[in-house]
């Protein structure tokens, strides 16, 4: 691991060193809404954007990202994905389909690559601090005419420290490969005014099998930086930056690791709510 990834594994490890030991966590009022991240992820995060457990409620989303991002991959070799979901939550599940094509799809020359998700996820609120989070993924993806299928099961947990700080871990698992991957992350919100807030999160990932052409172990850590405005009670806009890096890549080795690389990407999107 070369001295960057050090570096940004360090920061992991020294942040939640920063808030007070005596410092009393925050409660979770009310369970919060999981969040639609890149490749249809479910992100367990923002506490501050509650909900009523009992009351059904619908969410729309419309995001646009400069690379298609996941596992530390740019997945389609620095083409953009436009994708699109609808999340329902009631009583602690979550249902959420998740469409996403990517961005050539108006060229006849294209990748043509489109990839269809369907997320159930069950919340639990077992402390007043720590929140965990059960899922399963349906995968149908098309390449340049050929499809593939997978599924998947995932574990999270979510933990909030002083003043908002949440360190969390997550595990999903492909029935496909046969194999895990394994993220670490902490993120830390803060709200500029009332109807704006930044969420700042690094993450380190493990290979275990999941990408199972790719190499074992840490393979990759990010940075990523977001921003959500609130325009009124209906719309929301969001926007964020990220850069990956790549770590132990071989892909002399690991035809896998061939899409592991430090990269830059951006995207925008927006919400609605029910």
């Amino acid at each position: 691991m070369h001295r960057k990834a050090c570096l940004y594994a360090f920061v992991l490890l020294l942040i939640p060193l920063a808030s007070p030991a005596t410092a009393k966590a925050v409660e979770f009022k009310e369970s919060r809404n999981v969040e639609i991240g890149s490749g249809g992820n479910i992100w367990p995060e923002n506490p501050h954007r509650g909900k009523q457990e009992y009351v059904p409620e619908w969410h729309a989303h419309m995001l646009w990202e400069s690379r298609y991002v996941s596992e530390g991959r740019d997945n389609l070799s620095g083409s953009g994905i436009l994708s699109a979901s609808t999340e329902l939550h009631y009583k602690g599940f979550n249902i959420v389909p998740w469409f996403a094509e990517d961005t050539n799809f108006m060229e006849s020359e294209s990748t043509d690559y489109s990839e269809f998700n369907l997320n159930v996820v069950y919340s639990s609120k077992p402390l007043s601090n720590l929140e965990l989070f059960i899922g399963y993924k349906y995968i149908h993806a098309r390449d340049s005419g050929s499809s593939s299928n997978d599924n998947e099961i995932s574990f999270d947990l979510v933990y909030l420290l002083h003043d908002l700080l949440q360190m969390s871990s997550g595990i999903y698992y492909s029935f496909d490969d046969g194999g895990a991957f394994t993220e670490i992350a902490v993120s830390k919100d803060i709200h500029l005014r009332n109807a704006l807030s930044i969420n700042i999160r690094a993450t380190i990932g493990v290979n275990a099998g999941y990408v199972s052409d790719g190499h074992n172990g840490v393979n990759h850590n990010q940075l990523l930086a977001s921003a959500s405005y609130t325009a009124n009670k209906a719309m929301a806009l969001h926007a964020h930056i990220g850069y990956n890096q790549a770590i132990n890549q071989d892909s002399s080795r690991y035809t896998g690791d061939e899409f592991l690389d430090d990269f830059f990407w951006v995207g925008l999107g927006v919400s609605s709510q029910l």
